[in-house]
């Protein structure tokens, strides 16, 4: 799929932290990048016309569809299933289902958005649970690896990682057009015997799959090997995947305000950060988690991308990429 191809995305309006405007925004910084893309917009119908009358140019380029229910922060997984029908989330995934989209992309909850999606597009031959993957920045020659599960299921059997295994694998050959991938198990240390049962039982089904071609399993790899270049897929449960992730994201928020302080709290600082202005602005982007927003959920019969429930434009923006480069990897 070139990038000049139409391709149409559903947007749930409704289910982040933030306002409408803040995905709208978002919505804007993607469609001006992307002139031939055209989104689907489920939500709120006169929040979503306040919002899309900042940027009349996009107009165009966006059709809203109608409705009032929403899917709150705090709604458990069941309770969307039972009462969630027709709220912005279930309408923007239920667009995929019905070929409306390519895919969907909202900043809800990750809980109720995981048990929709599996409701309406159904799990893929074979698959016990879905997981989330994200691309994780890394100092590898790449400069990301693939990690899994992030958070769609706290819970997960030998199996389950084996599963996780491929599904990231098949996510990095693809996105980075490559077939050599190191896959690495996490756990809380490289040795062979340590951690518990299922993860030695996970490894060894690891090293039986992985024995010949192009995949390699590496073993353990523990918490300090989710930047290097050590495993180009790392496999975990989502327990500890989305702990690692948030921990990530607070320490990079850390660092940044370090920066913040520390340059601008006297004359000497603000003048040194000016010589050195666009190797901190650099710094900064690259640190920025919201440059790396969304979260794919693999094993679905259609593609789901997931953002952060406090996203603002610039987020969203980033999702709303990612969904569209997604898109274009599975038409590969």
């Amino acid at each position: 799929m070139s990038k000049d191809k139409k391709i149409v995305l559903s947007v749930d309006c409704m289910g982040g932290d933030n306002s409408v405007d803040e995905i709208i925004g978002g919505v804007n910084w993607f469609c001006s990048e992307y002139n031939n893309d055209k989104i689907i917009l489920h939500g709120d119908k006169k929040y979503i016309i306040e919002a899309l009358d900042k940027y009349p140019k996009i107009k165009q380029k966006c059709k809203i569809k109608h409705c009032e229910k929403v899917i709150q922060m705090g709604d458990k997984p069941a309770q969307s299933i039972r009462g969630g029908k027709n709220s912005s989330m279930w309408n923007s995934i239920e667009s995929v289902k019905a070929s409306k989209a390519e895919v969907a992309v909202s900043c809800g909850n990750t809980g109720s958005l995981m048990a929709i999606s599996t409701l309406l597009l159904r799990k893929l031959p074979d698959v016990k649970r879905p997981a989330i993957a994200i691309f994780w920045p890394s100092t590898s020659e790449k400069g990301f690896n693939v990690v899994l599960d992030a958070g769609a299921d706290i819970k997960a059997q030998a199996s389950d990682l084996l599963a996780y295994s491929k599904f990231g694998s098949d996510i990095f050959s693809k996105v980075f057009n490559t077939q050599r991938i190191k896959v690495g198990l996490l756990n809380v240390g490289t040795e062979t015997h340590k951690g518990n049962e299922q993860l030695r039982r996970a490894s060894e089904m690891l090293v039986e799959t992985f024995r010949e071609g192009p995949i390699e399993y590496i073993g353990f790899v523990e918490g300090s090997d989710f930047s290097s270049d050590k495993a180009d897929v790392i496999v975990t449960d989502g327990f500890s995947g989305n702990i690692a992730l948030k921990t990530a994201e607070g320490t990079a928020n850390l660092i940044k305000k370090f920066f913040i302080d520390e340059f601008g709290s006297s004359i000497s600082g603000l003048f040194m950060g000016l010589l050195i202005k666009r190797k901190l602005t650099s710094l900064k982007e690259r640190m920025d988690p919201r440059t790396l927003n969304g979260g794919v959920f693999v094993g679905l019969n259609g593609l789901v991308i997931k953002s952060h429930g406090s996203s603002d434009s610039k987020s969203f923006y980033s999702a709303l990429k990612l969904a569209r480069n997604m898109c274009q990897t599975k038409s590969g």
